[in-house]
């Protein structure tokens, strides 16, 4: 996952991310998961804020909370219970409970992005959290009375992101085919009811409360501070009734932090180890992750601006290897000939070739490891350059 990121002590090495990621894994001892089975029973209000703590097996918690609207309900009796509320409802009267929320609406929701005749559930973090994922309960379809329609986005500063979406059938519920078993479909569909983004789910069948039929889970790929799952009756029908949807819980990872370090020692020469002009210097790169998730392939760039008093070395580092810098721990990464890149003193782009042996004119070094950096894990590369 992109890394929050912190600058080591020495100002010729950075450490950057690209924009484009995958979603980062953690462990389970080290995912974070709150489900509300785990609060008795309570009654909530919309036009409200409530604060919960999400831990992991490995220790640690985090504080999150959770906001609820509601805008154009005629009754938000439910079930013949009033919503919002930390119920059983949802699963037919079991131990299970969810957050569930719903009512009747006044009338058809005309858009699912706008104001009127929605509810609102947002998820809100202080800090970025990664692979964040929820599941829900009772999507369905009432002949005259609603269809269920919900979009999901999340947010982290001023950047938008759409959730993978799944059911306990795989992800066929999208676009125009709906999986046996499943009383809903979800993404960009033509047919009715139509949705317009990848972002929405609506109702296609009945479903009985208590059973896997109406239940999806949506997961973001991205870092997000904030999800925000929108709840409606689609158009199609004039008549309203009795609606509710249920969240039994959220998962998600923490940001990993990088810490990243340079140092130099001088080599064994024939002027002995010193930092003497014509010896050597070995300097050591290392990259930390002190996270229980790990980060992405191709998350990480190093890029290393050498000393003017050194000329690096691009010879084969030592036996081990042909390269003239060394994986000497990997913590899960690779690195291979494609993964270094130069650039010359004359120039801003890193496409210089340098010579075999000393080359003055390499300026600085790229490495852009493959593999994923694992948790709780360093990565350690070595070079070589000679002192002027």
């Amino acid at each position: 996952m992109i890394a929050a990121l912190r600058r080591a002590a020495m100002p010729a090495l950075v450490l950057c991310a690209p924009a484009s990621v995958a979603a980062a894994t953690c462990s389970g001892a080290n995912e974070y998961a709150f489900s509300f089975s785990s609060r008795p029973t309570t009654q909530l209000a919309y036009g409200s804020n409530y604060t919960y703590t999400a831990s992991r097996t490995a220790g640690g918690s985090v504080n999150f909370t959770v906001g609820l609207t509601a805008a154009n309900l005629s009754s938000t009796t439910v079930g013949g219970e009033t919503m919002p509320r930390i119920t059983t409802l949802m699963s037919g009267g079991t131990t299970i409970r969810h957050l569930t929320f719903g009512g009747v609406f006044t009338g058809r929701t005309t858009s699912i992005t706008g104001t009127s005749r929605i509810i609102t559930a947002t998820f809100t973090f202080p800090s970025p959290v990664v692979s964040f994922a929820l599941t829900a309960d009772d999507i369905d379809y009432g002949a005259n009375q609603f269809r269920d329609w919900i979009a999901i986005t999340g947010t982290n500063g001023a950047a938008i992101y759409t959730p993978a979406m799944t059911t306990p059938w795989g992800n066929n519920n999208s676009g125009t085919s709906t999986a046996t078993g499943s009383s809903i479909a979800f993404g960009t569909r033509t047919s009715a009811p139509a949705l317009g983004s990848a972002s929405q789910i609506a109702g296609v069948s009945t479903s009985d409360i208590g059973t896997s039929t109406g239940r999806f889970t949506a997961e973001f790929a991205q870092p997000v501070t904030s999800v925000t799952v929108r709840y409606g009756n689609y158009p199609g029908e004039s008549t309203t009734g009795q609606q509710a949807m249920g969240i039994s819980g959220i998962s998600f990872c923490e940001l990993p932090e990088l810490a990243f370090a340079k140092s130099s020692t001088p080599a064994t020469g024939a002027l002995g180890a010193f930092a003497l002009p014509g010896n050597d210097m070995i300097y050591t790169l290392t990259v930390t992750n002190p996270s229980g998730t790990s980060v992405d392939a191709g998350s990480i760039i190093l890029n290393d601006i050498l000393p003017a008093d050194v000329t690096f070395r691009n010879v084969a580092y030592d036996g081990t290897t042909t390269l003239p810098v060394k994986l000497a721990t990997s913590g899960g990464l690779t690195l291979g000939a494609s993964s270094l890149a130069y650039r010359q003193s004359s120039d801003t782009a890193f496409t210089y070739s340098p010579a075999t042996g000393y080359d003055p004119q390499v300026a600085e070094l790229r490495i852009t490891p493959g593999g994923e950096l694992a948790p709780n894990s360093s990565a350690v590369f070595v070079f070589r350059a000679q002192v002027k």
